[in-house]
Protein backbone atom coordinates (compact mmCIF):
# COMPACT_ATOMS: atom_id res chain seq x y z
CA UNK A 1 0.00 0.00 0.00
CA UNK A 2 1.27 3.18 -1.19
CA UNK A 3 1.51 6.44 0.85
CA UNK A 4 -1.56 7.71 -1.26
CA UNK A 5 -3.13 6.23 1.25
CA UNK A 6 -1.89 7.85 4.18
CA UNK A 7 -2.22 11.27 2.26
CA UNK A 8 -5.51 10.60 1.79
CA UNK A 9 -6.41 9.90 5.55
CA UNK A 10 -4.24 13.30 6.39
CA UNK A 11 -6.74 15.19 4.03
CA UNK A 12 -9.51 13.56 5.91
CA UNK A 13 -8.37 14.63 9.00
CA UNK A 14 -7.46 18.09 7.65
CA UNK A 15 -11.34 18.45 6.63
CA UNK A 16 -12.08 17.88 10.44
CA UNK A 17 -13.50 14.41 9.64
CA UNK A 18 -13.21 11.60 12.09
CA UNK A 19 -11.55 8.42 10.78
CA UNK A 20 -11.14 4.87 11.98
CA UNK A 21 -8.53 2.68 10.67
CA UNK A 22 -8.83 -1.23 9.83
CA UNK A 23 -5.83 -3.22 9.73
CA UNK A 24 -5.27 -6.73 8.58
CA UNK A 25 -2.45 -8.05 11.78
CA UNK A 26 -2.98 -11.48 11.27
CA UNK A 27 -4.46 -13.94 8.91
CA UNK A 28 -4.80 -18.17 8.79
CA UNK A 29 -5.96 -20.03 5.98
CA UNK A 30 -7.76 -18.55 2.60
CA UNK A 31 -8.47 -15.18 3.63
CA UNK A 32 -9.09 -12.30 0.14
CA UNK A 33 -6.42 -9.71 2.17
CA UNK A 34 -3.38 -10.65 3.77
CA UNK A 35 -1.59 -8.86 7.03
CA UNK A 36 -0.60 -5.35 5.87
CA UNK A 37 -4.30 -4.49 4.29
CA UNK A 38 -5.42 -1.05 5.20
CA UNK A 39 -8.47 0.64 5.36
CA UNK A 40 -10.28 3.83 6.30
CA UNK A 41 -13.74 4.21 7.29
CA UNK A 42 -15.78 7.28 8.06
CA UNK A 43 -19.01 8.48 9.91
CA UNK A 44 -20.56 8.31 6.62
CA UNK A 45 -19.70 4.27 6.53
CA UNK A 46 -17.69 5.76 3.05
CA UNK A 47 -14.25 3.89 2.44
CA UNK A 48 -10.67 4.76 1.70
CA UNK A 49 -8.94 1.76 -0.32
CA UNK A 50 -10.17 -2.41 1.27
CA UNK A 51 -9.37 -4.91 3.58
CA UNK A 52 -11.55 -7.87 1.56
CA UNK A 53 -15.01 -7.00 0.05
CA UNK A 54 -17.80 -8.54 0.50
CA UNK A 55 -19.56 -9.39 3.67
CA UNK A 56 -16.66 -9.14 5.87
CA UNK A 57 -15.75 -5.96 4.51
CA UNK A 58 -19.46 -4.89 5.83
CA UNK A 59 -18.76 -6.12 9.21
CA UNK A 60 -15.35 -4.50 9.34
CA UNK A 61 -17.14 -1.21 8.54
CA UNK A 62 -19.93 -1.85 11.25
CA UNK A 63 -17.59 -1.98 13.58
CA UNK A 64 -15.55 0.67 12.84
CA UNK A 65 -18.29 3.04 12.61
CA UNK A 66 -19.27 1.92 15.88
CA UNK A 67 -15.53 2.78 17.52
CA UNK A 68 -15.92 6.06 15.69
CA UNK A 69 -19.00 6.49 18.41
CA UNK A 70 -16.90 6.10 21.14
CA UNK A 71 -13.51 6.21 20.18
CA UNK A 72 -10.12 4.29 21.55
CA UNK A 73 -8.80 1.39 19.90
CA UNK A 74 -9.57 -2.84 19.72
CA UNK A 75 -8.56 -6.02 17.93
CA UNK A 76 -12.12 -8.17 16.36
CA UNK A 77 -11.70 -11.38 14.96
CA UNK A 78 -13.04 -12.41 11.95
CA UNK A 79 -13.93 -16.18 10.36
CA UNK A 80 -14.94 -17.38 6.94
CA UNK A 81 -17.39 -19.48 7.66
CA UNK A 82 -21.08 -19.81 8.02
CA UNK A 83 -23.12 -19.90 11.60
CA UNK A 84 -24.90 -17.46 13.53
CA UNK A 85 -21.56 -15.99 15.65
CA UNK A 86 -21.32 -12.91 16.21
CA UNK A 87 -17.76 -12.84 13.91
CA UNK A 88 -18.85 -15.27 11.39
CA UNK A 89 -18.97 -13.91 8.11
CA UNK A 90 -21.15 -15.68 6.53
CA UNK A 91 -18.38 -16.74 3.83
CA UNK A 92 -17.18 -20.54 2.97
CA UNK A 93 -13.59 -19.66 2.65
CA UNK A 94 -12.77 -21.35 6.23
CA UNK A 95 -10.17 -18.58 7.00
CA UNK A 96 -9.37 -16.33 9.99
CA UNK A 97 -8.58 -12.75 10.18
CA UNK A 98 -7.98 -10.35 13.02
CA UNK A 99 -8.68 -6.72 12.30
CA UNK A 100 -6.77 -4.11 14.43
CA UNK A 101 -9.06 -0.69 14.62
CA UNK A 102 -8.05 2.35 15.37
CA UNK A 103 -10.01 5.52 15.78
CA UNK A 104 -7.67 9.09 14.34
CA UNK A 105 -9.46 12.59 15.24
CA UNK A 106 -8.75 15.72 13.48
CA UNK A 107 -6.67 18.00 15.12
CA UNK A 108 -8.28 20.39 17.85
CA UNK A 109 -9.29 23.96 16.47
CA UNK A 110 -7.29 26.53 18.38
CA UNK A 111 -8.83 29.90 16.90
CA UNK A 112 -6.95 33.10 17.84
CA UNK A 113 -9.14 36.41 17.72
CA UNK A 114 -6.50 39.00 17.61
CA UNK A 115 -2.52 39.22 15.60
CA UNK A 116 -1.21 41.24 18.28
CA UNK A 117 1.15 40.43 20.93
CA UNK A 118 -0.37 37.67 22.56
CA UNK A 119 -2.11 36.53 19.70
CA UNK A 120 1.10 35.88 17.77
CA UNK A 121 2.70 34.21 20.61
CA UNK A 122 -0.25 32.00 21.30
CA UNK A 123 -0.53 31.02 17.90
CA UNK A 124 3.52 29.97 17.98
CA UNK A 125 2.94 28.02 20.96
CA UNK A 126 -0.51 26.08 19.56
CA UNK A 127 1.70 24.56 17.02
CA UNK A 128 3.69 22.23 19.04
CA UNK A 129 0.60 21.43 21.58
CA UNK A 130 -1.31 19.96 18.88
CA UNK A 131 -3.46 22.50 18.16
CA UNK A 132 -4.16 23.65 14.21
CA UNK A 133 -4.20 27.67 14.80
CA UNK A 134 -5.95 29.80 13.04
CA UNK A 135 -5.85 33.74 13.60
CA UNK A 136 -8.56 36.45 12.97
CA UNK A 137 -7.61 39.96 12.70
CA UNK A 138 -8.82 42.98 10.69
CA UNK A 139 -5.39 44.54 10.06
CA UNK A 140 -4.13 43.32 7.12
CA UNK A 141 -0.80 44.01 8.00
CA UNK A 142 -0.85 42.06 11.39
CA UNK A 143 -1.29 38.82 9.10
CA UNK A 144 1.06 39.54 6.72
CA UNK A 145 5.09 38.44 6.37
CA UNK A 146 6.60 36.85 9.36
CA UNK A 147 4.86 38.07 12.02
CA UNK A 148 3.28 34.26 12.69
CA UNK A 149 4.72 30.98 11.46
CA UNK A 150 3.57 29.57 7.65
CA UNK A 151 1.56 26.62 9.17
CA UNK A 152 -0.68 29.13 11.13
CA UNK A 153 -3.47 30.18 9.10
CA UNK A 154 -4.74 33.77 8.82
CA UNK A 155 -8.84 35.01 8.01
CA UNK A 156 -8.82 38.98 7.05
CA UNK A 157 -12.40 39.59 8.98
CA UNK A 158 -13.85 42.86 9.67
CA UNK A 159 -13.28 44.42 13.16
CA UNK A 160 -17.30 42.93 14.07
CA UNK A 161 -16.40 39.69 13.23
CA UNK A 162 -19.39 39.97 11.55
CA UNK A 163 -17.96 37.68 8.43
CA UNK A 164 -18.25 34.11 8.25
CA UNK A 165 -16.35 32.36 10.09
CA UNK A 166 -14.01 28.44 10.49
CA UNK A 167 -16.27 26.14 11.69
CA UNK A 168 -16.82 26.06 15.37
CA UNK A 169 -17.32 22.77 17.35
CA UNK A 170 -16.64 20.54 20.11
CA UNK A 171 -12.69 19.67 19.50
CA UNK A 172 -12.70 23.76 18.87
CA UNK A 173 -10.80 25.89 21.28
CA UNK A 174 -10.97 30.20 21.78
CA UNK A 175 -8.77 32.57 22.56
CA UNK A 176 -10.13 36.48 22.50
CA UNK A 177 -6.98 38.35 23.11
CA UNK A 178 -7.97 41.45 20.41
CA UNK A 179 -7.06 45.35 20.64
CA UNK A 180 -9.62 46.60 22.43
CA UNK A 181 -13.07 46.02 24.71
CA UNK A 182 -15.03 46.28 21.47
CA UNK A 183 -13.54 43.83 19.21
CA UNK A 184 -13.55 41.46 22.11
CA UNK A 185 -17.09 41.98 22.36
CA UNK A 186 -17.98 41.64 18.85
CA UNK A 187 -15.48 38.35 19.06
CA UNK A 188 -17.53 37.26 22.06
CA UNK A 189 -20.67 37.85 20.87
CA UNK A 190 -20.30 35.48 17.76
CA UNK A 191 -19.06 32.42 19.55
CA UNK A 192 -20.41 32.63 23.43
CA UNK A 193 -23.14 30.13 22.17
CA UNK A 194 -21.09 27.81 20.67
CA UNK A 195 -20.34 24.29 21.64
CA UNK A 196 -16.73 25.07 21.43
CA UNK A 197 -14.65 23.23 24.23
CA UNK A 198 -12.76 25.93 25.19
CA UNK A 199 -13.60 30.26 25.07
CA UNK A 200 -11.03 32.63 26.74
CA UNK A 201 -11.42 36.44 27.01
CA UNK A 202 -8.18 38.59 27.96
CA UNK A 203 -8.19 41.77 29.78
CA UNK A 204 -8.82 43.56 33.07
CA UNK A 205 -11.51 42.05 35.43
CA UNK A 206 -13.49 45.76 35.07
CA UNK A 207 -12.95 45.27 31.17
CA UNK A 208 -14.25 41.69 31.95
CA UNK A 209 -17.24 43.04 33.91
CA UNK A 210 -18.53 45.56 30.90
CA UNK A 211 -18.19 43.22 28.44
CA UNK A 212 -20.70 40.55 30.70
CA UNK A 213 -23.09 42.74 31.69
CA UNK A 214 -23.38 43.74 27.74
CA UNK A 215 -23.78 40.11 26.94
CA UNK A 216 -25.96 39.99 29.71
CA UNK A 217 -28.35 43.20 28.21
CA UNK A 218 -28.44 41.53 25.01
CA UNK A 219 -29.83 38.57 26.23
CA UNK A 220 -26.90 36.05 27.15
CA UNK A 221 -27.86 33.76 29.45
CA UNK A 222 -25.87 33.86 32.78
CA UNK A 223 -24.98 29.91 32.71
CA UNK A 224 -23.32 30.57 28.71
CA UNK A 225 -21.53 33.63 30.13
CA UNK A 226 -20.22 31.56 32.68
CA UNK A 227 -18.46 28.99 30.53
CA UNK A 228 -16.06 31.69 29.26
CA UNK A 229 -12.52 31.17 31.01
CA UNK A 230 -12.20 35.67 31.93
CA UNK A 231 -9.60 37.07 32.39
CA UNK A 232 -8.56 33.90 30.56
CA UNK A 233 -5.48 32.00 31.51
CA UNK A 234 -3.71 30.30 34.46
CA UNK A 235 -3.12 32.56 37.43
CA UNK A 236 0.79 32.70 37.17
CA UNK A 237 2.20 36.37 37.47
CA UNK A 238 2.52 35.98 33.83
CA UNK A 239 3.28 39.39 32.66
CA UNK A 240 4.94 39.23 29.01
CA UNK A 241 2.87 38.10 25.89
CA UNK A 242 4.78 34.68 25.68
CA UNK A 243 4.01 33.79 29.32
CA UNK A 244 0.47 35.01 29.03
CA UNK A 245 0.68 32.92 26.29
CA UNK A 246 1.64 29.95 28.21
CA UNK A 247 -1.12 30.77 30.95
CA UNK A 248 -3.27 30.64 27.74
CA UNK A 249 -2.23 27.23 26.89
CA UNK A 250 -2.70 26.18 29.96
CA UNK A 251 -5.83 26.37 30.87
CA UNK A 252 -6.44 25.04 27.56
CA UNK A 253 -4.38 21.75 27.58
CA UNK A 254 -6.72 21.63 31.73
CA UNK A 255 -9.57 21.53 29.82
CA UNK A 256 -7.92 18.76 26.79
CA UNK A 257 -7.59 16.51 29.94
CA UNK A 258 -10.67 17.25 31.84
CA UNK A 259 -9.01 19.00 34.75
CA UNK A 260 -11.38 21.96 33.78
CA UNK A 261 -13.52 24.83 36.11
CA UNK A 262 -14.29 27.74 33.95
CA UNK A 263 -13.82 31.10 35.61
CA UNK A 264 -16.14 33.76 35.59
CA UNK A 265 -15.39 37.37 36.28
CA UNK A 266 -19.48 38.23 36.63
CA UNK A 267 -19.22 39.22 40.28
CA UNK A 268 -16.50 41.49 41.56
CA UNK A 269 -13.01 40.26 42.34
CA UNK A 270 -10.33 41.87 44.05
CA UNK A 271 -6.34 42.03 43.36
CA UNK A 272 -5.75 41.84 39.96
CA UNK A 273 -3.26 39.87 38.38
CA UNK A 274 0.21 40.95 37.11
CA UNK A 275 -0.36 40.41 33.59
CA UNK A 276 -3.36 42.77 34.05
CA UNK A 277 -0.99 45.29 34.73
CA UNK A 278 0.97 44.89 31.65
CA UNK A 279 -0.84 46.12 29.16
CA UNK A 280 0.52 47.00 25.73
CA UNK A 281 -1.70 48.86 23.30
CA UNK A 282 -1.71 46.48 20.14
CA UNK A 283 -2.06 43.23 22.22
Amino acid sequence: MGVEFYEKVVRLLREGRRVAIATVIETAGSTPRKEGARMAVLEDGSIVESVGGGSFEALVIDDARALLVTGGTTIKEYLFREGSEPDSTGMVCGGRVRVHLQVDLPPERLLIFGAGHVGRALARLALGLGFEAVVLDDREEFLEGGLLPPRVARLRTDPDFSGELPPVDSSTYIAIVTRCHRTDLAALRRVVQSTAAYIGLIGSRRKVRVVMSRLREEGTPVEVLERVHAPIGLSIGACTPEEIAVSIAGEMIRTRRGLDSARTSLTPVPAPRPAERHRRRDR
